[in-house]
């Protein structure tokens, strides 16, 4: 339920992540083990709520902790209960089947008005704003690829994800989210790289990913790219729509409160250019400060190493999140959405979930008997032989 509504409006769903996280691991009948990604996440959510003691607003704290708490507490219940081939692809497909609709109604919508290949027009979601939607999307994109690769045994299982990606983008497109459309082109390209050089295309996507996040806010960026990126879609604003003016008061407020910054929720409603920072960095560092920057970012390195250390096709996958998302980080406002940490906590796992007994439809814990019935039949056997 909580991977549908992530890819459907409206934002109630959020109401209910956080109960439904901790019902979804209360029904496994076990306590999670926690390592060190969920660790994080959830120190993350602790010092979310910790915003409050000090926030000067506590009316906008309250909610946007929350949010916080939520997507950590969703991490944790995803790869506690994701333990299984079927685990993997009912919560990927739910999510997928929620994008899909999204998809639909955006199409549906461009052909209404006769505008298919009209890109320069937005088309969105009624009850959602259209940035969210193109993020979503892109997102399902990934976790296509994702249940793509983990599908590779079956034809079926491997080609529906793939052919979804097609709507998906193309409903990307339709809405008008330049951020969206370079990630997903960008996270097609980075899959397509590490497919054929692996190790090169990680070191390349992880240090362009760092270094992006640390000089995009600082303003330390070519003015002709930034121009560029502006006149995307043919709708020039001349500072990206506000993006450009708002990233350095957004870090002058920041330097106010260096460390915990000003309370969750804070600086997006009561900024004068009431918008977001539309910056990942400056966002968590206005709600959080140093410290918060620090439990984010390390939750999300840990998770992507935790993915693309155990084989080739989870690299491929940690790659081409990283680069689906990055334009998302640079220029968004998308910082405790459901969809996002879903698919982080999914990447996560996939790769646990491969291994030789798995891909045979083996269940984990007849895995292992199997294996001692392999050692010890023979032994038996030689046994027996010997004792004649």
């Amino acid at each position: 339920m909580i991977a549908f509504m992530a890819a459907r409006p409206p934002w109630w769903s959020f109401n209910y992540a956080a109960p439904l996280a901790l019902l979804a691991i209360g029904l496994t009948g076990r306590l999670p083990r926690l390592r060190g990604v969920d660790t994080l996440a959830l120190l993350l959510a602790v010092w979310a709520a910790a915003s409050v003691l000090w926030s000067s607003r506590t009316d906008l704290t309250v909610p946007a902790a929350y949010r916080y708490i939520s997507v950590g507490l969703l991490l944790v219940a995803c790869r506690h209960v994701v333990r299984a081939r079927r685990d993997l692809l009912l919560v990927g497909w739910a999510y997928l089947a929620g994008c899909a609709v999204v998809a639909v109604e955006v199409v549906t919508g461009a052909r209404s008005q006769g505008d298919v290949l009209l890109f320069a027009h937005r088309y969105g979601v009624d009850g959602r704003e259209v940035n969210l939607t193109a993020y979503t999307l892109a997102v399902g994109v990934v976790l296509a690829l994702a249940l793509a690769v983990a599908g590779t045994h079956r034809r079926t299982l491997w080609l529906a994800p793939l052919a979804l990606v097609a709507l998906l983008g193309y409903a990307v497109l339709l809405t008008g989210s330049r951020g969206a459309a370079i990630g997903v082109l960008l996270g097609l390209l980075a899959a397509l790289a590490a497919h054929l050089l692996p190790r090169l295309t990680g070191v390349t996507v992880a240090g362009v990913a760092a270094v992006a996040v640390l000089v995009v806010p600082f303003g330390m960026t070519p003015q002709n790219e930034m121009l560029w990126l502006d006149g995307l879609y043919g709708r020039p604003t001349g500072d990206i729509s506000g993006r450009l003016s708002i990233w350095p008061y957004a870090l002058s407020t920041w330097w106010e409160s260096p460390l915990n910054g000003s309370g969750a929720g804070v600086f997006i409603s009561t900024n004068p250019f009431e918008i977001g920072p539309h910056n990942l960095l400056l966002t968590v560092g206005n709600d959080l400060g140093l410290v918060g920057v620090l439990l984010y970012f390390g939750t999300m390195a840990a998770a992507l190493v935790t993915a693309a250390r155990t084989g080739r096709r989870a690299l491929l996958l940690a790659c081409a999140f990283t680069a689906a998302m990055l334009p998302i980080w640079l220029t968004g406002q998308w910082e405790t959405a459901l969809g996002f940490w879903l698919a982080l906590g999914l990447l996560t796992v996939v790769p646990g979930i491969w291994g030789p007994a798995r891909a045979r439809g083996v269940a984990p814990r007849h895995a292992r008997s199997l294996l001692r019935r392999a050692t010890l039949v023979p032994m038996a056997g030689a046994g027996r032989f010997l004792r004649r």
